[in-house]
């Protein structure tokens, strides 16, 4: 699965969204017992959870099966089964597969495993098979490998192939995500607003992260963890600039900004993002809604996905799409939040 951090997989676990089942699965270090995300037994405390997208990997590290959930078991759809059995192919190939090396594993024609994995994921095999090698190639850096021995070792022809595009996958060139961001410069700062305290941190090519919460040092240290090898720096004018447009926007008495962010993501979830954007104030959308509009209408969960991996809150508003069965669903941030920030957009009274 592409760019899924332990926040988001942990999300999920409190969320108990089945959209993620045979994606990954999660142990509990205290009781020793693995769990698909949607398992019905008490929710784990997060110090004692560890993630993996092989249940197998759980198993050899010591835990065992919840009885409950049956995470050895089979997965339910006949589809997610494919599409599961698919991603360990592509992770365990050598090199990159293509989809004339993936169509006869799966006993089908190209075009039906590239619609079987859009609709699932919301992105082809290629992407996929790119986003596993990067992140191999990711974690062979930080991990203190040499930038030409990571690139083989994840499965790039050559170095230069890893530069082709680097500032858009990585955020910066590959040795400087090695030594974790250092000399990147962030700017942030916290203020008080109406829906309790807000951190707002950019680069000087937009918004980077925007958090909310009820204690801004806890807020402050999400962010510094976040960013822990960067040069964090108090806002400077810009920053101060686009924190005074939003704390305006959370008062009510202005419209809602629209704010350059600077984040690493996948094609799909910049799709999604740009879409939100352009959702007018006062309107809400459901998630099929967003998927259908996008062409790609059996992309439901992709869309839930994009919204919940989203790091720039308010200025990637994904607080306008909602599930089409009622509710307002899972936000980062809290329901409450969710409901003023609709509720606000739906009567922009100052």
């Amino acid at each position: 699965m592409t760019d899924l951090h332990d926040e988001t997989l942990w999300r999920a676990v409190l969320e108990r969204d089945a959209g993620y089942d045979g994606i990954f699965y999660y142990g509990v270090t205290t009781t020793g017992v693995y769990c698909r995300p949607q398992c019905p037994s008490r929710k784990p405390k997060r110090e004692n959870t560890v993630f993996s997208f092989s249940g197998d990997a759980l198993q050899q590290a010591g835990f065992r099966p919840c009885r409950r959930c049956k995470p050895d078991g089979v997965v339910e759809s006949d589809a997610a089964e494919m599409v599961v059995r698919l991603c360990r192919f592509i992770e365990n190939a050598d090199t990159m597969p293509s989809l004339a090396d993936i169509a006869p594993f799966a006993a089908m024609s190209e075009s039906a495993v590239e619609r079987l994995f859009r609709g699932a994921l919301g992105i082809s095999p290629h992407e996929y098979a790119d986003a596993h090698r990067r992140e191999r190639f990711r974690q062979a850096l930080q991990g203190g490998m040499g930038v030409l021995s990571a690139a083989y070792e994840s499965g790039y022809g050559s170095s230069s192939r890893v530069y082709e595009g680097a500032n858009g996958h990585l955020g910066m060139t590959p040795k400087a995500y090695r030594d974790r961001g250092r000399g990147q410069h962030i700017g942030y700062t916290v203020v008080d607003t109406e829906l309790g305290s807000l951190l707002v941190a950019g680069t000087g090519k937009g918004i980077c992260s925007v958090k909310l919460g009820d204690n801004p040092e806890v807020l402050l240290d999400e962010f510094r963890r976040e960013f822990a090898a960067a040069d964090l720096l108090e806002a400077g004018e810009e920053i101060a600039e686009w924190t005074g447009a939003l704390v305006d926007y959370l008062s009510g008495t202005v419209p809602w900004p629209r704010l350059p962010y600077d984040v690493r993501a996948t094609a799909f979830q910049r799709r999604v993002w740009e879409y939100l954007r352009a959702i007018p104030e006062g309107r809400t959308k459901h998630y099929s809604e967003v998927a259908a509009e996008l062409g790609q209408p059996t992309a439901t969960r992709a869309v839930a996905r994009a919204c919940a991996t989203n790091p720039v809150a308010l200025v990637v508003p994904c607080h306008r799409v909602v599930p089409k069965s009622g509710g307002l669903a899972g936000f980062r941030w809290g329901i409450e939040r969710k409901r003023a920030l609709i509720e606000m957009e739906a009567d922009p009274t100052p």
